[in-house]
């Protein structure tokens, strides 16, 4: 196999695997906070049928949900002093150190969510009054755990440096400015929700201060009920689920943790003569099955055992139940007008109306939507085309006539009455298009007024066009007179 297509694949299959990944870590979230701190592509939805922690790409479009737990990150400036500009050197007063400001801002705060990078700048312009530097080198204290920082430098002639480099800029004049790009990520929620980071420059007293406020919960945390009814007495209703105290389980609290996974349990949470639990496809708490969450919110397991669900029914067109229907305990109930097993049989009959206003032209049947033709003669999509019934030639002759001749008794309505179908010559009757090249094609010899026989095609197809070809040259007869020295003649 080509190295590069190998490659290929493998790569492919990495990220199929990375998706996957990313989906089953939101849904692995028990709670909306433990939802949040997966990272920022994940949310948590409070008011659906059952509230759960997905991605967000796929929760907004997919899921009619009431309300989504999606709190976000900020920063605020809460000191910004702007820099000395000092530059003239021969300034009778030099000013003290405390009144020098070379770093700007000086205080900000920052609401952190985790995987959420919150960015924000520092500008430092060397003041004239200040310790000579030929390098600044940017330094912080000691980070808080599963925090990160990161620093980009924009330093003299407009170079810039990442990484480790992104932390200083060299060849530093008085009077020169040069800015840094910060970022500051979280992951997780460290068990101090705020923290402070210090910023300086290497050789100078000055300092940026940075207070960290973690996000560690939603906004609906705060609005729990403890010992809610909802909870069966024995939890928190909060973000829509029950946070059970400690020994109880359930969604609602209902049982304890000591009566979980015992054999009698068990058996409850099996189908008659079945030995799968809740049909592997949920887990037995408290003697009831509760079904398995899919990655695709739309997509369910039900019943009892949750021995159903809706999205193993009958497919049409790659569509579940056509797309005229519902799949409900894998069989699929069709909407009106609609029927089969897949509900692609459509019962609207208009599709199958001829001109005369009947049912495939009183020729067939109409079956989902289609007519079905039971006189063998007839054909086409509503029955009316007969190719070898009498009568059609006949019909379209004065129009072809006129068409591809010039004459005939349409010659002069011809525009007007004629233009019905596509007209092409061919130079003789064998160039003409053969029985079985069109589904409806009519071979025809008709003869016009000079006693000339001319031959043409008359085609519909199943888009509703109609062509015809005709042979560019009509056939007449050749005049024999009589042989004149045969007579005798008397004078």
């Amino acid at each position: 196999m080509d190295p590069k297509l190998l490659l290929l694949a493998l790569l492919g299959v990495f990220s199929l695997s990375r998706a996957q990944l990313e989906k089953k870590e939101c849904i692995s979230a028990t709670s909306c906070g433990a939802c949040i701190q997966l990272g920022e592509k994940c949310g948590w939805c409070t008011g659906s049928y059952f509230p759960r922690c997905y991605e967000l790409r796929i929760l907004t479009p997919w899921w009619r949900c009431d309300n989504i737990e999606n709190p976000r990150g900020s920063l605020q400036i809460t000191q910004n002093k702007k820099v000395t500009d000092r530059k003239d050197k021969d300034k009778a007063e030099k000013l003290k150190p405390d009144e020098i400001t070379q770093i700007q801002p000086q205080k900000l705060s920052l609401n952190l969510r985790s995987g959420e990078a919150q960015k924000f700048w520092l500008k430092f312009r060397h003041a004239v009054d200040s310790p000579l530097l030929s390098e600044v080198i940017l330094e912080n204290s000691k980070l808080p755990e599963d925090v990160s920082i990161a620093y980009v430098s924009h330093c003299k002639n407009g170079v810039d440096y990442t990484g480790e480099d992104g932390r200083k800029c060299s060849n530093i004049s008085i009077g020169d400015e040069v800015t840094f790009d910060v970022a500051i990520t979280s992951k997780g929620c460290p068990s101090n929700k705020t923290e402070t980071v210090r910023i300086k420059m290497q050789g100078l007293t000055e300092e940026v201060e940075v207070q960290l406020n973690f996000i560690c919960e939603c906004d609906c945390h705060n609005k729990g009920v403890k010992n809610s009814p909802a909870c069966a007495g024995r939890g928190t209703y909060e973000c829509g689920i029950c946070r059970c105290n400690e020994g109880r389980i359930g969604q609602k609290c209902e049982c304890s943790t000591d009566e979980v996974r015992t054999e009698d349990l068990d058996a409850s949470c099996r189908m008659e003569n079945g030995t799968d639990i809740c049909s592997n496809n949920g887990d037995c708490v408290c003697g009831t099955c509760e079904c398995k969450k899919r990655e695709n919110p739309e997509e369910r397991y039900s019943g009892k055992y949750c021995e159903c669900d809706n999205f193993n029914c009958d497919r049409s067109n790659n569509k579940l139940c056509g797309g005229h229907g519902r799949c409900e305990c894998r069989v699929c109930f069709c909407d009106a007008n609609y029927t089969g097993s897949a509900c692609d049989c459509s019962l609207d009959t208009s599709t199958c109306l001829a001109k005369n206003k009947q049912i495939c032209n009183g020729r067939g049947t109409c079956e989902c939507g289609v007519c079905k033709c039971t006189d063998p003669k007839y054909q086409g999509r509503t029955c009316e085309v007969c190719p070898t019934c009498p009568g059609v030639c006949t019909e379209h002759k004065e129009c072809v006539q006129c068409r591809a001749f010039g004459t005939g008794e349409k010659k002069e309505t011809c525009e007007r009455d004629c233009m019905y179908f596509h007209l092409e010559k061919v130079k003789s009757r064998a160039d003409l298009p053969q029985p079985g090249s069109a589904p409806l094609i009519s071979h025809c010899k008709e003869r016009d007024a000079n006693d000339c026989w001319f031959y043409f095609t008359y085609t519909s197809k199943d888009d509703g066009t109609k062509a015809v070809h005709v042979v560019e040259t009509a056939e007449c007869a050749e005049v024999r007179w009589p042989d004149m020295s045969m007579f005798r003649w008397r004078f």
